[in-house]
């Protein structure tokens, strides 16, 4: 308990401390009056409690997002699941002794699953969901199903596990008018001081909107501040909007996927559906010798190989030509793949993503992963703009460190630049099945960095920007973790995600207003996130 203890609940140097048991319970009282007084004269909303004696303890339900152990989701395949949800529940039973949690697992299908829920929701007084996983499929339906109860509830993310559907699906469920308060922190006494807060429940003046204003107060106060946000000197000049609006219709994007279909027109360029036979035709005929130099040289320039095989290597060598090869018969200047879709159904030999770093490094041809044509047309924006590579990510929001760190399996290492300074890299497998060879980019640190995704139809973008402070060494979720400080308020960095998906496209240089601009010649709608 102490290790657990230890890992999961030290302050940071410069965070406030978690909220004390005597002061939390000191303040209830107030919050309780001041929250229902201040909500009175926009009514206030009923929640059902369970059936409880006075002098019985809060009932919670603890409720456990999780997924099929051979699953390939974040955190990783085979995570052990039930060793950290019983981690959870002996330190929630400790810090929070007058509460009794009442756990629930919730893994399969979501009308089985959400029965499961509103059941337990008879029992109990409030609801605490962790995302233990993506499990996408569930969640989609579940978090708005639990919204709907009308019941006091907490989502909370687990680092670098569940972020993904805690952040989509999350801002989906209160943009849908739920009232629910969400945590992403990696401080876990954070978490400890906001589920304290369901003691509030057994005052009979309790109302739900009175529990989430006293939640969300507690949830900031925790906060930590930002902290130095002077960044290394780092001059970048745009190119003319113009020029990239041009740059964008003469340029051809392939969109590798699993069936080939006709070509569209997206910001202007033109998106060539190719099927992965069409991949592993061009794969076949790559040289065997040529593959072995790629490879070779990737391992020589590697900081260090932990995974894969040098076979993982010569693979992902191989299906770096073909694509270049493919592209060159099509005249493309791009592409990007369902990767994830052809590496598990086995139509494709290797993981794209060394290849991706070498194209992007090169800075003459560009390519990103997950055939997500957003993402793409944002890299061609920094690469047209700016002559920089840039990567797409899924982020991950702590805010006990004011922190959002940018996670991916595939990343230059010329973030500068093509002509600029290379920064060290580790070849590592993919990180959510351990399979082939993937990336760990150790990026730059101390610059301004500025991230964006535009939403399906092209019509708004979602932008912030945050300094580049580290790089994260975590065994779970994607290889390659940059941490950046948050820009602005982090707490506002929570809700556009239902809008935009879980991507976001990082360049480095402080370019924001430079985008809006291009966003703005487009006629979309920008939102600055943060």
């Amino acid at each position: 308990m102490k290790d657990f203890q230890a890992k999961f609940s030290h302050p940071c140097k410069r965070c406030p401390r978690g909220v004390t048991r005597r002061h939390f319970l000191k303040q209830c009282g107030s919050w309780v009056t001041a929250a229902g007084a201040g909500l009175a004269v926009a009514g206030t909303q009923a929640f059902t409690a369970c059936s409880r004696k006075k002098a019985e303890p809060i009932r919670v339900g603890l409720i456990s997002v999780c997924a099929p152990p051979d699953w390939n989701v974040w955190p990783y395949v085979n995570f052990d699941y039930e060793t950290r949800k019983g981690e959870i529940q002996q330190t929630l039973a400790s810090a929070c002794p007058d509460i009794t949690f009442v756990p629930l697992t919730v893994q399969g299908e979501p009308d089985t699953e959400i029965s499961k829920v509103k059941n337990l929701a008879d029992q109990v007084d409030g609801l605490l969901v962790f995302m233990l996983c993506t499990n996408w499929g569930l969640t989609n339906s579940l978090l708005p199903a639990i919204g709907e109860l009308e019941k006091p509830a907490v989502f909370v993310d687990e680092p670098y596990a569940g972020s993904g559907v805690f952040l989509c699906h999350g801002a989906k469920t209160i943009r849908q008018g739920a009232k629910v308060v969400m945590l992403s922190t990696c401080r876990f006494q954070d978490v400890v001081d906001v589920v304290n807060c369901f003691e509030v429940l057994g005052k009979p003046e309790a109302t739900l909107e009175s529990f989430i204003a006293i939640a969300e107060q507690v949830r900031k106060a925790n906060f930590a501040r930002p902290g130095d946000l002077s960044c290394l000197d780092d001059p970048v000049r745009p190119a003319d909007i113009e020029d990239v609006i041009r740059r964008l219709k003469e340029t051809t994007i392939l969109r590798v996927i699993a069936e080939k279909g006709e070509p569209y027109g997206a910001l202007g360029a033109t998106v060539e559906p190719v099927s992965f036979d069409e991949i592993n035709a061009a794969y076949r005929k790559v040289n065997p010798e040529e593959a072995e130099e790629w490879a070779d040289r990737w391992i020589q320039e590697a900081q260090e190989v932990v995974e894969p095989t040098p076979e993982d290597i010569r693979n992902s060598a191989a299906v770096y030509l073909a694509m270049k090869d493919l592209m060159a018969a099509r005249g493309a200047q791009a592409i990007t793949m369902d990767c994830l879709g052809g590496f598990y159904s086995g139509k494709l030999p290797g993981y794209p993503c060394l290849g991706y770093r070498q194209m992007n490094d090169d800075g003459r041809i560009s390519g990103t992963c997950e055939a997500q044509i957003p993402d793409m047309l944002a890299m061609l924006i920094c690469r047209y703009m700016f002559d920089r590579a840039s990567f797409a990510s899924d982020p991950v929001l702590d805010t006990s460190t004011n922190q959002i760190i940018y996670a991916h399996c595939v990343a230059p290492t010329k973030m500068l630049g093509p002509n600029g300074p290379s920064n060290p890299f580790i070849i590592r497998s993919h990180a959510e099945d351990g399979k082939g060879a993937a990336i760990r980019s150790l990026l730059p640190v101390g610059y301004m960095t500025t991230s964006f995704r535009m939403d399906g139809n092209f019509k708004a973008m979602a932008i912030h920007r945050a300094k580049a402070v580290g790089n994260v060494d975590e065994p779970k979720a994607c290889r390659t973790k940059l941490a950046a400080e948050v820009k602005g308020d982090i707490g506002r960095l929570f809700y556009e995600w239902d809008r935009f998906s879980w991507h976001r496209l990082t360049v480095y240089g402080d370019v924001q207003e430079s985008i809006e601009e291009l966003a703005k010649a487009f006629q979309m709608e920008v939102i600055r996130e943060a």
